[in-house]
């Protein structure tokens, strides 16, 4: 714990510390992961108020969940897939561990070997969590980020680990010598009860379940008093009532299947609960175990106050100041606002409060559940939708560099650059942000949505943190936006983006091609076609010369017949806000 609160505690020394800390901690939404080339292409260093933002988020999360949960980061483990060796070249007690170490980049293949304990929540015997030893096998080489348990044996190990098997379950592996108990307690048996059986299910009888069913779930109950008995007791979960209370918890989990309920006696009810538990509608005491100790040792004021960590603040990277940016100013700024606004309304229909907290995944305090049961469920609908979001507007900014193959154009590299460009400049400078004082235009994270782009520009330039670019840092002027956005439409009015057919398109197609013969004019889909030559479309820079550039004059692109396709004519680039909207659903 304390190696983990030392981490957290040097996010914002050095950037390199930062990213050796985000890599040990990779979450399940890839926030980690998506930090580390923003802080490796200089935008911590230069006080970026989106990466501050979620590194500190990232801090605090770590936070809250250290005291909430005890939940601490255990670098020498895994948390893996559980698969049968197939090949039969493991002994009984023995394992195969390989898996990519996500603590670099590269995300090496490792391969363990040595004593290791293994376990599957959730864990209430003693008996649950099991010492084995993780061998090398040739044969069973291919098999990575799994957990291979052997076939062999009077009983296998999964069955061990709370009745677990190999239909999907998960295992949490470790080989932390520190973290090794001494030796196995006997397992216990998980045999479910045999299910009650009639000739005939009735209305009646499902009826009755269902009553039953709601009068004795009481597996939460049985779990906390689990934890209480374990805390007050000096032998922990070896007690006596917490090996009962284990068994108890294994019927309560079988009995929707069996139809016998687990019933929780007053003598292994609780009436008194560890600080940590925090129930506080009953009575508590301060626990002396490592649990009381670990929920005592954080701050609430560490995530209480979570939003007056969060800046607004920014300045504009002189790095991300391009060629031909200023052409897709005017559209980045009616994009920005329809991006906000549908940031913000996920942000009201999930109940999330901040930028920050939606873009990351480390939302420190829900306003509203909805439909959702539990925190989990509601984090995972919310990333989810968030993900679609995302995906959809990443779409939306490469659909008209893409080629007729659906692959992005590499001679359009410049362009793409200069977009992403201008989707920053509009978040970003001081003149773009005085436009929009409201609350969404406070947002960061729209020109974030390509941020390989953006990281790439950044790392190109030679700009010094220190250095003073004031030209650079000026604004574009009206004029210039203006005469940008219609030397744009020009040429987008010269391209139509082409989808080729499949090569076995129908016989009739076929007849038509080599006929030549008139299309109908009232036919759509059988004008014929023209597309521009990308090498004349987009104009040559300093960093990006012009492949075959025969001339510097202001020849118009050349226009090239092509054979008959399907098309799309209209990119959602060039889509009114309205449309927009209808295509993201939140109309």
């Amino acid at each position: 714990m304390n190696e983990m609160l030392q981490d957290v505690n040097r996010l914002f020394s050095r950037p390199e510390e930062a990213v050796r800390v985000l890599l040990s901690n990779v979450d399940e939404a890839g926030t980690a992961l998506f930090m580390v080339p923003l802080i490796r292409a200089g935008f911590l260093e230069r006080g970026d108020p989106y990466v501050k933002n979620l590194l500190n988020l990232f801090r605090i999360n770590i936070l809250k969940d250290l005291k909430k949960k005890a939940k601490i980061i255990v670098p020498q483990g895994a948390y893996l897939l559980g698969v049968m060796d197939e090949t039969g070249t493991l002994e009984e007690g023995e394992v195969f561990v390989q898996f990519h170490d996500t603590s670099s980049m590269n995300a090496q293949q490792q391969l363990i070997t040595g004593d290791v304990v293994v376990f599957r929540n959730p864990c209430f015997h003693p008996g649950d969590v099991r010492i084995v030893k993780a061998v090398d096998r040739e044969e069973l080489h291919y098999l990575v980020d799994v957990i291979v348990f052997s076939s062999k044996g009077v009983r296998d190990i999964p069955s061990m680990c709370s009745g677990g098997d190999l239909d999907g379950d998960d295992y949490t592996v470790y080989w932390d010598p520190r973290l090794i108990p001494k030796g196995n307690y006997e397992p216990m048996d998980y045999t479910p009860a045999p299910p009650k059986l009639v000739d005939e299910v009735k209305i009646k009888d499902i009826l009755k379940f269902f009553v039953n069913y709601i009068s004795n779930d009481n597996l939460g109950q049985i779990a906390n008093a689990h934890l209480a008995t374990a805390d007050q007791s000096p032998t922990g979960a070896k007690d006596g009532r917490c090996i009962r209370l284990a068994q108890l918890h294994s019927e309560a989990v079988d009995f929707p299947k069996s139809g016998k309920p687990a019933l929780l006696t007053s003598d292994l009810k609780v009436q008194i609960f560890p600080d940590f538990m925090q129930k506080k509608d009953r009575e508590s005491y301060q626990s002396q175990k490592v649990l009381g100790q670990i929920f005592r040792s954080i701050d609430k004021s560490n995530y209480k106050n979570y939003k007056s960590t969060l800046t607004s603040e920014s300045e504009f990277d002189v790095r991300l100041r391009v060629p031909n940016m200023e052409l897709y100013i005017q559209e980045a700024r009616e994009l920005r606002a329809t991006y906000n606004n549908n940031l913000s309304a996920h942000m009201n229909q999930f109940g999330v409060q901040t930028e920050a907290e939606i873009c990351s995944g480390y939302v420190i305090k829900w306003l509203k559940k909805g439909k959702s049961k539990n925190n989990y469920q509601q984090h995972e609908y919310t990333m989810k939708a968030i993900k679609s979001f995302k995906n959809l507007w990443k779409r939306t900014f490469f659909k008209e560099f893409k080629d007729a193959s659906g692959m992005v154009d590499p001679a359009k590299r410049p362009m793409m650059e200069a977009k992403a460009a201008a989707w920053y400049y509009v978040t970003y400078h001081p003149n773009e942000r005085e436009r929009d004082m409201s609350l969404e235009g406070g947002f960061f994270s729209f020109p974030w949505i390509v941020s390989g782009l953006i990281c790439e520009i950044a790392k190109r330039s030679k700009q010094k943190k220190d250095e003073v670019d004031i030209m650079a840092s000026y604004p574009f002027t009206e004029e210039e936006i203006r005469q940008g956005k219609a030397k744009l439409d020009a040429m987008r009015q010269e391209i139509v983006i082409i989808e080729q057919d499949d090569d076995d398109d129908d016989d009739d197609d076929d007849d038509d091609v080599d006929s030549g013969s008139e299309p109908d004019a009232d036919e759509g889909d059988d004008d014929p076609i023209y597309v521009a030559d990308s090498s004349k479309l987009y104009p040559a820079t300093a960093n990006h010369p012009r492949s075959n550039d025969r001339s510097s004059s202001n020849t118009p692109p050349a226009i090239v017949p092509v054979p008959r396709h399907r098309t799309i004519v209209h990119s959602l680039a060039n889509a009114t806000d309205e449309e927009l909207m209808k295509t993201l659903g939140l109309s």
